[in-house]
């Protein structure tokens, strides 16, 4: 620091490097991003910065030895609050305010009043606000796997010098990035360029504290909300020299330099994203603390829906008929030639989808039929073919009449016609027919939960054993396909019947 004749008109600032946009998942690079095209994308959000030995005195002596005269800021605890609109999905304006919260040094009294060197301190304000930030960025490339960005950034001398948070210079940079996202990796790289730091500045406007900086961030999402990274920054910032007598008129430029390698971690939740960062710093330019650590908060959601599809001729009822020429329009119904019908639900008191003034039972749920006289009717034995024109409304049939054609049920028995057989003498294979009849055996007592039991006798004489309990292996694998209860049949070899002789009775 200069002596006071020879002191520079502009400050000392120790909040050198610019947070991202809140919209950005990464702490300083700008990231990733993909928005609805029918939205207005927002964001909000704030971040919580503690750097330790932020700003030093440091006196060189004639043999080049350095020595700390005064630690200017040993703690600085910095809030930045910043918001971003995006009303276009390729571009993006954000607005970002640091605030100091403490700005604490160990300068005393002694040394504001008596100075060391010749150099007066001046006493650090404890809290202060820093220069507001604009900028507008945007997206001439928009994908998944990579974004480009051009933008710049204006940053408003409004900050306290008092507190470090300003130098009093007004500043402008150019931004340039490539950001994307693939599989389980994100990242993203920004670089920002002061054009002055180039060109230098005009006379009465200091050349100080003009950078170059670039931010990189990649992270790698651990489930489906976690993401841990590794954030590094390097920035050159130039700085004006100035003689501690005071007679120097030149004021040769030297470069700083600073360099962040930050651990961050983000955990997103519904629109959510928590972030923490730490790591040291590295460099000697003014501002560059020994330890950095950043908690942040943001939040990205959607101010506009999608807009309503645009409106055609009325039809409340869905039905496809015009409400003008429906005669029910707050209920679906089918096209009717007579206009007072016209899309109106066709009355089914019994809800069995069909119309009464075709149901034929209307008071009793049915199955549809061809016949006029039976059509909705209820259907007891399952065959589809309802009671007024089922012939055998208890025993499940074929058409036309509803009746099986092999067993046929009496008050004590099933009368078979033909009889079971087996396909020759010694085998275990039912005829079709045979197989048919004890097929519609179980189809009747499933139509009959009153039959609790039904006998089968098997004739068993002049064969085998071995050849009789196959056959009634054969039998029961019938009854069992037809999903009866093993409790409901019963399967008895008889030797006083000729062999492959079967009879059905019920017994209860």
């Amino acid at each position: 620091m200069a002596a006071e004749e020879a002191k520079p008109v502009n400050g000392v600032r120790i909040d050198q490097l610019q947070p991202a946009s809140p919209e950005s998942p990464f702490l300083r690079a700008l990231g990733p991003h993909e928005k609805g095209i029918n939205t207005i994308e927002f964001a909000f959000g704030a971040s919580f910065d503690y750097g330790l030995g932020s700003l030093k005195a440091v006196s060189v002596d004639a043999a080049g030895v350095e020595k700390v005269e005064v630690n200017s800021v040993q703690n600085a605890l910095l809030a930045h609050v910043g918001a971003s609109i995006t009303p276009l999905p390729w571009l993006v304006v954000d607005l970002a305010l640091p605030v100091g919260l403490y700005v604490g040094g160990d300068l005393s009294k002694s040394l504001i009043q008596s100075g060391v060197y010749g150099v007066s301190f001046d006493a650090v304000s404890a809290f202060g606000v820093g220069d507001l930030r604009a900028g507008v960025h945007f997206r001439p490339v928009d994908k998944k796997t990579m974004d480009f960005i051009v933008g710049a950034r204006f940053w408003a001398p409004m900050g306290s010098k008092g507190a470090f948070l300003s130098d009093g210079a007004i500043r402008a940079e150019v931004d340039f990035g490539i950001a994307g996202e693939r599989n389980a990796l994100r990242y993203g790289c920004t670089a920002s360029i002061s054009p002055l730091m180039f060109i230098g500045r005009v006379e009465g406007f200091p050349h100080d504290g003009d950078r170059a900086a670039l931010a990189c961030a990649g992270q790698y999402r651990l489930g489906s909300r976690f993401w841990l990274g590794f954030e590094p920054t390097i920035a050159v910032f130039t700085q004006e020299q100035w003689a501690l007598d005071g007679e120097s008129k030149e004021h040769p430029t030297s470069y700083d330099l600073l360099i962040e390698p930050l651990i961050s971690a983000r955990l997103a939740v519904r629109g959510f994203q928590f972030g923490a960062s730490a790591g040291p710093g590295l460099g000697w330019a003014a501002g560059g603390p020994s330890f950095r650590g950043v908690l942040s908060v943001a939040y990205v959601g959607g101010g506009r829906p999608k807009a309503p599809p645009p409106k055609g001729p009325a039809d409340r009822d869905l039905d496809k008929i015009l409400d003008k020429d429906d005669a029910c329009p707050d209920e679906a119904g089918p096209d009717n030639r007579n206009p007072e019908k016209r899309g109106c639900p066709a009355a089914d008191k019994d809800g069995d989808g069909i119309p009464d003034e075709n149901d034929a039972c209307p008071e009793t749920t049915g199955v549809k039929h061809e016949s006029e006289l039976a059509n909705g009717c209820p259907d007891i034995d399952n065959d589809l073919i309802p009671e007024p024109a089922d012939t055998c409304p208890n025993e499940p049939g074929v058409p036309p009449y509803g009746c099986p054609r092999y067993a046929r049920l009496t008050r004590e028995s099933f009368v078979i016609k033909p009889p079971i057989r087996f396909a020759a003498p010694g085998s275990d294979q039912l005829t079709p027919e045979g197989q048919a009849a004890i097929e519609e055996m179980a189809a009747t007592m499933r139509a009959n939960p009153k039959i609790e039991q039904v006998s089968i006798s098997l004739g068993t004489k002049g064969v085998s054993s071995d050849v009789s309990d196959r056959r009634a292996q054969a039998i029961i694998f019938v009854l069992r396909s037809g999903s009866l209860d093993s409790n409901r049949y019963e399967v008895v070899l008889r030797d006083d019947l000729k062999a492959g002789t079967v009879e059905a009775r019920v017994v209860k």
